[in-house]
C-alpha cells in the first residue's frame, strides 16, 4: 500500500492507480534557456524517486516530462544570442543547446532520463491549437488583439477554478495577463495564444472563421495538451514544485476540464517544497542561486547533491549550505568504502546478515511508499552498510544491498565503486614491497602515482584503497 499527499485534498491519501496495467504520471520540466537551478533540480530528484517507488509497487509506470522550448524568456535570449539567424532558427539553436545540458545534468544527480518521455512544445503546436479552438468553440476562450484568452469568470460558472489554492475568485481582476508567468495573488484571464510581434518566432494558426493568427502557444497550455496528449485523461499523477500551484497547475486544470472536456484532469497532484539556501529563497541579487557548475567546480559530485536532497522530505524545505552538502558527501563516501569492501576482502557467509539486510532493505522500500519518506529511508540504508566490515561481509548480502539502494534511490553506489584494473593492483602490490624493505622514498613515489590514479591508499587497514575520483 502506498501513500502521497495529495494537493488536490489537501490530505495523505492512499494512492491506487486509475488503470490496474500502468500508472501514468506527468512532471513540469524545465525552460530550457539557461542551466536548470538547484531548485528546479531537487524537484526533478523528488519525481525520480516517485517514479521508482511506483514501479518497485505497481510495476509498469509511464513518466511524460515537457521541455518548455518556446516561451517569453527562450524567445528574449535567442533572439538577443543570435540575432542573425531566423526567428525560429535562433530559438532552435538556443533551446537545443540547453535541453542537452539539462540532460546531462539529470543523468549526473542520477535521475533515469531513460524511463522519461520527454515531449517538447515546439512539437506539440498542432495539438495545441486543437485545444485553443475547442475552448473558442465553447465560449470559454476569446480572441483579444493581442492573442487568446483563457476566461476564468465563464469557465468558474460550471466548475471549480482554485482545486488547489482555494484562491479566492472575488478578487478576480478583469485585466488580461500576458506574461507566461506571474505572481500575482489573484486570478485573471491568461494568454492560450500570442499573436506574433514583430521579429518573434510564430506558427501560423487559422481560426474557425478563417482569421489567420500567426504567433506561439501561452506556456500553461503547452503542459495541459502534453500531459494530456501523452497519457490521456485522467492520469494518475501530476508533479511539480509548490511555486507552480498558482497559477500554473490551476490554470493546467482549467483548460483541461473546461467545456465538454473531462472533469478530473489528473487524480494526484504531488508538490515538493522549496529549496532554501542558508535559509533563504534563491535569487541571483542575494547572490545565492547557485547551478550544478557551481557546486562542480568546489570539487563535489552532482551525486553529493542528490543525497543532500534525500536527506529532507519532500514536502519540507530543504536547506543547501556548503556544510550540509561536505555532510551529504562524506554520508555518500562512507557507503562507498563500505562497498569497495566486495573487491578486496574474502566472503564470508552470514545467515544472520542475510536476514538483517533483508529486513533493512524491505524497511526502506515501505519508508518510500509511505509518502517518500526519503530521510527515513537513508536512515535504514546507513544501518545496512553499518552491519558490514573487513572481518565480517557476506557478500552477497552487501550485493543486494548496493544493488537495491542504487535501483530505489538512484545513488550510483556500484557504478562509482568498480574494482581497480590490474596494474593499479601491482602499483600497490610493488608499495607494499617497497614498505617492508623500509625504502620510504619509493614508497611515497608509487603511493603518488596511485593518487595521480586517483587511489587513495590506506596503510596497515582493509580496505587497503579507495576511490576519490567521482
Amino acid at each position: 500500500m502506498m501513500q502521497l499527499f495529495n494537493t488536490r485534498g489537501h490530505k495523505l491519501q492512499q494512492f491506487t492507480p486509475l488503470h490496474p496495467d500502468s500508472i501514468r504520471m506527468y512532471s513540469c520540466g524545465p525552460t530550457v534557456y539557461n542551466h536548470a537551478h538547484i531548485g528546479n533540480l531537487s524537484s526533478y530528484i523528488y519525481a525520480d524517486i516517485l517514479r521508482r517507488t511506483l514501479r518497485q509497487c505497481f510495476g509498469t509506470t509511464k513518466h511524460v516530462m515537457n521541455i518548455t522550448d518556446v516561451d517569453d524568456k527562450t524567445i528574449r535570449d535567442s533572439l538577443a544570442k543570435y540575432p542573425d539567424l531566423p526567428p525560429r532558427q535562433a530559438l532552435q539553436r538556443l533551446t537545443g543547446h540547453y535541453q542537452q545540458i539539462f540532460l546531462d545534468e539529470m543523468r549526473a544527480v542520477g535521475n533515469n532520463i531513460d524511463d522519461i518521455t520527454l515531449v517538447k512544445a515546439t512539437d506539440s503546436i498542432a495539438e495545441i491549437q486543437r485545444l485553443i479552438l475547442r475552448l473558442l468553440e465553447q465560449k470559454v476562450a476569446y480572441v483579444a488583439s493581442d492573442g487568446i484568452y483563457f476566461s476564468v469568470d465563464t469557465y468558474a460558472k460550471k466548475r471549480q477554478y482554485g482545486q488547489l489554492s482555494h484562491i479566492d475568485l472575488h478578487s478576480h481582476h478583469q485585466e488580461r495577463i500576458v506574461n507566461d508567468e506571474y505572481d500575482k495573488d489573484n486570478p485573471s484571464d491568461f494568454a492560450l495564444w500570442k499573436k506574433q510581434k514583430p521579429g518573434e518566432p510564430a506558427w501560423d494558426f487559422t481560426l474557425a472563421d478563417g482569421t489567420h493568427l500567426a504567433g506561439r502557444p501561452g506556456w500553461h497550455i503547452e503542459c495541459s495538451v502534453m500531459s494530456s496528449h501523452n497519457l490521456g485523461q485522467p492520469f494518475d499523477i501530476h508533479t511539480g514544485g509548490v511555486d507552480l500551484i498558482f497559477p500554473h497547475h490551476e490554470n493546467e486544470i482549467a483548460q483541461s476540464t473546461a467545456g465538454d472536456q473531462p472533469e478530473l484532469y489528473a487524480n494526484f497532484f504531488v508538490h515538493n517544497e522549496h529549496l532554501l539556501v542558508d535559509g533563504a529563497k534563491m535569487s541571483k541579487s542575494a547572490h545565492n542561486f547557485f547551478t550544478l557548475p557551481d557546486l562542480i567546480s568546489r570539487g563535489y559530485s552532482p551525486l553529493d547533491f542528490r543525497v543532500l536532497v534525500l536527506q529532507s522530505h519532500y514536502r519540507s524545505a530543504t536547506n543547501f549550505s556548503w556544510q550540509s552538502l561536505t555532510a551529504a558527501r562524506n554520508r555518500r563516501h562512507h557507503w562507498q568504502e563500505v562497498a569497495v569492501l566486495r573487491w578486496q576482502v574474502s566472503d564470508n557467509p552470514s545467515q544472520e546478515q542475510t536476514e538483517q539486510i533483508h529486513q533493512l532493505v524491505e524497511q526502506l522500500a515501505s519508508a518510500l511508499e509511505n509518502d517518500l519518506d526519503t530521510p527515513g529511508a537513508l536512515r535504514y540504508l546507513d544501518q545496512a552498510y553499518n552491519l558490514f566490515s573487513p572481518d565480517q561481509t557476506d557478500l552477497a548480502a552487501l550485493d543486494l544491498l548496493i544493488e537495491t539502494g542504487d535501483q530505489l534511490l538512484g545513488i550510483k553506489v556500484g557504478e562509482t565503486t568498480p574494482d581497480i584494473p590490474p596494474e593499479d593492483y601491482e602499483l600497490i602490490t610493488q608499495r607494499q614491497k617497497a614498505r617492508e624493505a623500509k625504502d620510504w622514498a619509493k614508497s611515497d613515489q608509487l603511493r603518488d602515482r596511485l593518487a595521480d590514479r586517483h587511489i587513495t591508499i590506506n596503510d596497515g587497514v582493509t580496505p587497503i584503497w579507495s576511490r576519490n575520483n567521482d
